[in-house]
């Protein structure tokens, strides 16, 4: 029992280590802000408001609407409609927006880091890369994805790509493989009952002599 208590305690020194590491960072929260900052093209709206209709605003989308949202932006005001099929923008002209151009999202995602509390931390903007849903722009330090259809902003870095590596670890999810992480993880939290239980019979056993 001793024999096996201590071998079985030696192969829970990996997982441990990483728990008590990756936890204390996580309380601890270093750099957290920047990598999981939350930018927005949404800014509030300056008048005079628009005056468009509902029903030309449904006769610009060709569709019933199901949802109907009005900001602010650096392009100007717009309006982001959601029907039953699509999502699309439109200016205060019921002009289309969407899906936005290479220079139309660009110009979001530069008002958006600018008016972030960490702007300086992303670096200056370089390439710009349009694909069919999204338009993608490269700073110094991070990538910002402009969706072309809701312009809807998200960002990520090596910082984000490295926090996202430790909740990976701290939740053994250390192959890729979802089954398989999920069998790692579950035969974890048995080692530690397994080395536990051993653990206490040993301390009644010398208890009771």
């Amino acid at each position: 029992m001793r024999r096996l208590h201590r071998w079985l305690a030696i192969v829970l020194v990996v997982p441990l280590v990483v728990w008590t590491v990756t936890g204390l960072l996580f309380h601890l929260k270093p750099g957290w802000s920047r990598a999981y900052d939350q930018l927005s093209a949404e800014r509030p709206l300056a008048p005079p408001l628009p005056t468009a209709t509902s029903d030309a605003l449904a006769a610009a989308a060709a569709a019933p609407i199901e949802r109907l949202e009005l900001f602010g932006t650096a392009l100007g005001p717009l309006y982001r409609i959601t029907t039953h099929d699509k999502t699309l923008l439109l200016d205060t002209a019921l002009h289309a927006r969407s899906p936005l151009s290479a220079d139309d999202a660009r110009t979001l995602a530069l008002d958006a880091v600018a008016h972030s509390a960490h702007a300086a931390d992303y670096g200056a903007p370089a390439a710009t890369d349009v694909a069919p849903d999204t338009v993608r722009i490269t700073f110094a330090h991070a990538e910002v994805d402009v969706d072309r259809a809701t312009a809807s902003i998200s960002q990520h870095g090596r910082d984000t790509a490295r926090i996202d590596w430790l909740y990976r670890l701290h939740y053994l999810s250390w192959t890729g493989n979802r089954t398989f992480d999920r069998i790692l993880a579950v035969l974890g939290l048995a080692l530690v009952w397994i080395v536990m239980i051993p653990g206490i019979v040993l301390f009644v056993r010398r208890a009771n002599r």
